[in-house]
């Protein structure tokens, strides 16, 4: 199963390479290129104001190796010892983190009042170089953990300002004067870092509940094992300002090696002074119970109740597990009987088995081999063979013995039985008979002996938290002091910054992808012959700049990429012909605005550049351009005057330009093109064309919007598709395909318009591309284009 789904997932990846068009993701790519410059720019922007807005985090730490030694194992006692080591880091770790630890921290820290300034995007804690300091008496405790805005106006007075219950209040107060409210009691006096190139500055202070600082330490303090086995652990603290970390994790040292030891004898001496009252409590019972086993001895003068009714009901034991035997070695019988009359297999507990006798251990054997023969048996034979009957005769034989031997062993086992309970309602009525006091002597007696050994045990550990309090030393050192960090740990910069980088470059990926999956545009000459059953004869080069409207742009003895492109194509329609002479040319498009127009013109040209003489015939009267190409007007008489009979003669068109090209325009647009394109006259037409000019091009109505093309292209020797590049849509090209398919246009072909002019998708590939030349790998065409993209 998981080898065809590791295969299914191989043709699954296969299928999307092989879909995967290179080109095509290329040529989106170039499109896209600002887009991508410009997410990767603005993720690594984002980062880099994220380092450069965010406070630094300096870590100070410190490493202090634990080493308690206990002289106690001077004495033979280890347990202690070893107890003690084996929770030793895990135990201290806890202890700092505590927060009876912490509250002495606090006490010595001095974090009550936190000082700030404000800057233009961050504000800064001013720790121990405040300019003023603060003496405070909070009566509302709304007030603590809230701000209190401080201007310096000048060296005498200051402006405090805060908030309460929705309102802002302010008032000015000069240093060293009692601020007195509802709510609290102020005092601001000048502190030695009070200098005039503060005043102006807005500072705010905040006064700490204990809650909050209590919060501060435990998000901020780490403590961690640092080496196990040298019994080493890290104390560290994280903080906006340098020097308060550092400080902090001094404090922390300094208060532990103190601590450590203090708190630990306080825990001893609290259960030394717990099993004191234990052991007093406990000797005190053993005294009652003392003095009643004297009275009891006294009264009764004697002492051996206890020792009959110990006797008593230890053989009411031995009688009940003998009765629990024989209950058990019946149930057994039972179960056997079971089995055999329901003719299954019968299986005998090895254990059960050893306590049956030898003639029916050896009887039961015989009856379970012989079913397991008959079952062996069946394998080969059927029901009614020979061979199991006579299996079946020897089972009931062996079944009625074996049943028989279970009665008798059956008799006997109840007889037992019975035997049993006589001897121990004999006992049970023995131990009734005992006077009620030997049971409540025996109870005394093993209360006593509980109290004994509750009295040793309090007793032993007594004296070993003592000797632990007295032998234990506290040896822990600062292996290597906290110093003042001078590097943040974060944000960390190059990583961040990297990551933004990263970001935008995943942005772009993803972008791209999402770009090329819904592009549904032509972008190139091997994307489009992949897609049409017809010859793609060549590309068209893009100009690299608009067009206003149609024009002729090839000239004489032009060598520009375009002039290049129509000689390819040009040369490559002699291919299409069959040998057969090529009169008529029609071009044509699937909408409007892909150059159908822009390459009937223009190719007309190079071909009358060769000698030969052109002519071009707007047949798009609906839309007409040509006229547009050889920078004239729409006359009054063109081809819809011609093909509807008004004019019987006319005068033809000529390029100002280039020579032997003529052109017939459009004419005024009529109401029926499709019917004049229908008439004998269209064909007349087409006739005195062809006796006057070598090569006539028809300039039809794009196919995909009306059908007066297809009605142009079958009276045509070569039929030529324009498909524009980055325009045309890919389902254009089922429209072509369709074309194709109806036979009734046998000289078909393509050209791709305005394609990017680079070795991927320029121009020079023509018709039969693939069979005279070696195709270049797609990393070398795709390194080349990059080196041209860059």
């Amino acid at each position: 199963m998981e080898q065809q789904t590791f295969q299914s997932t191989l043709e699954q990846e296969k299928d999307f390479l092989d879909s995967f068009d290179l080109e095509r993701f290329w040529y989106v790519f170039k499109q896209s290129k600002l887009w991508i410059v410009l997410f990767i720019l603005v993720s690594t922007v984002v980062a880099y104001l994220y380092v450069r807005y965010t406070k630094p985090v300096f870590r100070a730490e410190s490493i202090v190796k634990l080493d308690f030694q206990s002289e106690a194992n001077i004495l033979g006692i280890t347990n202690v010892v070893n107890s003690q080591d084996r929770n030793i880091l895990s135990g201290e770790i806890e202890l700092i983190r505590s927060r009876l630890f912490l509250k002495r921290v606090l006490k010595q820290a001095n974090l009550n009042v936190s000082y700030h300034l404000y800057g233009r995007i961050q504000t800064d804690e001013r720790y121990q170089n405040s300019p003023f300091a603060v003496s405070y008496k909070i009566r509302n405790p709304k007030f603590y953990d809230s701000p209190f805005d401080i201007e310096l106006m000048d060296e005498e007075q200051f402006r405090l300002t805060y908030e309460y219950n929705g309102e802002t209040h302010t008032n000015e107060y000069r240093y060293g004067q009692n601020i007195e409210t509802n709510s609290f009691n102020l005092l601001l006096n000048k502190t030695q870092n009070f200098n005039s190139e503060l005043l102006g500055k807005q500072f705010y202070f905040q006064i700490n509940s204990e809650g909050y600082l209590f919060s501060f330490l435990q998000r901020n303090l780490e403590v961690a094992p640092e080496n196990l086995n040298a019994k080493t652990i890290k104390i560290a603290f994280s903080d906006y300002k340098a020097r308060k970390a550092r400080d902090l994790v001094r404090l922390i040292d300094s208060l532990y090696l103190n601590y450590t030891k203090e708190v630990k004898n306080q825990a001893i001496e609290q259960k030394v002074e717990f099993l004191e009252s234990q052991i007093e409590e406990t000797e005190n019972t053993l005294s009652n119970f003392e003095q009643y086993f004297e009275d009891f001895t006294i009264k009764n003068r004697t002492t051996n109740l206890g020792q009959d009714l110990n006797r008593t009901i230890s053989q009411l034991y031995k009688i009940d597990s003998q009765r629990f035997l024989l209950r058990a070695a019946l149930t057994d019988l039972s179960t056997i009987e079971e089995k055999m009359k329901a003719k299954g297999a019968v299986i005998i507990d090895p254990i059960s088995a050893g306590n049956l006798p030898k003639a029916l251990i050896t009887a039961l054997a015989n009856f379970i081999d012989l079913q397991q023969e008959r079952e062996l048996k069946l394998v080969s034979y059927n029901e009614t063979s020979y061979l199991i009957q006579q299996l079946d005769l020897k089972l009931d034989k062996a079944s009625a013995s074996l049943a028989r031997l279970l009665d008798s062993y059956r008799g006997l086992l109840k007889n037992q039985l019975k035997e049993v309970e006589t001897r121990r309602n004999h006992f049970e009525s023995s131990l009734y008979q005992l006077p009620s006091m030997g049971t409540e002597y025996t109870k005394k007696r093993r209360l006593y002996g509980l109290q004994e050994d509750l009295l040793l045990s309090l007793q032993t550990s007594k004296m070993e938290l003592e000797l632990t309090m007295a032998g234990t030393v506290t040896k822990n050192i600062i292996l290597s002091p906290a110093s003042l960090p001078s590097v943040p740990v974060k944000p960390q910069k190059l990583l961040i910054i990297a990551a933004g980088f990263i970001i935008g470059l995943v942005l772009s990926i993803v972008f791209l992808l999402s770009k090329y999956l819904i592009h549904n545009k032509i972008a190139g000459l091997r994307e489009l012959e992949r897609m049409v059953n017809v010859p793609v004869l060549g590309g068209v080069p893009d100009l690299r700049r608009k067009l206003e409207k149609t024009a002729l742009v090839v000239k004489e003895d032009s060598t520009s990429s375009i002039s290049e492109a129509l000689r390819t194509i040009r040369t490559n329609m002699d291919f299409l012909g069959n040998g057969k002479k090529t009169k008529v040319i029609s071009i044509t498009s699937t909408i409007s605005g892909e150059g159908k127009t822009f390459v009937a013109v223009n190719l007309g040209a190079i071909m009358s550049m060769s000698g030969k003489k052109v002519v071009i015939v707007d047949l798009d009267m609906r839309k007409p351009k040509v006229h547009v190409a050889f920078s004239q007007d729409n006359k009054s008489k063109g081809v819809s005057t011609i093909l509807a009979g008004k004019d019987q003669t006319f005068d033809f068109s000529k390029s100002a330009t280039v020579s032997n090209l003529c052109f017939i325009p459009a004419g005024p647009v009529p109401p029926n093109p499709s019917e004049l394109l229908m008439q004998d006259t269209f064909d007349e037409l087409l006739e005195k064309l062809k006796a006057q000019f070598d090569i006539v091009i028809l300039d039809t109505p794009p196919v995909g919007l009306v059908t007066d093309g297809r009605i142009v292209m079958k009276k045509s020797d070569i039929q030529l598709y324009i498909v524009r590049a980055d325009y045309s849509k890919r389902s254009f090209a089922s429209v072509m395909n369709d074309l194709h398919a109806s036979k009734q246009y046998k000289n078909m072909a393509t050209i791709l318009n305005s394609i990017d002019n680079t070795p991927m998708y320029g121009y020079g590939y023509g018709y039969g591309y693939g069979y005279y030349e070696e195709e270049k790998s797609k990393i070398k065409r795709m390194a080349s284009e990059f080196k041209a993209f860059f």
